[in-house]
């Protein structure tokens, strides 16, 4: 779990040396943002699938 976090945030973020220093709970509400956003992405683009 922890290699696909650090794959998360080198994806979201950058690389590890832009957000070695920041708090955990800022990276966590990072990918929370990120999830909410992937999630409603996904919703658009099933509901233009369907019509």
């Amino acid at each position: 779990m922890e290699a696909y976090r650090f794959w998360q945030l080198c994806r979201v973020v950058g690389p590890p040396d832009s957000w070695m220093d920041l708090p955990a709970e800022q990276l966590d509400w990072v990918l929370a943002i990120d999830g909410v956003v992937e999630k409603a992405k996904a919703n658009v683009q099933e509901e233009a699938a369907r019509g």
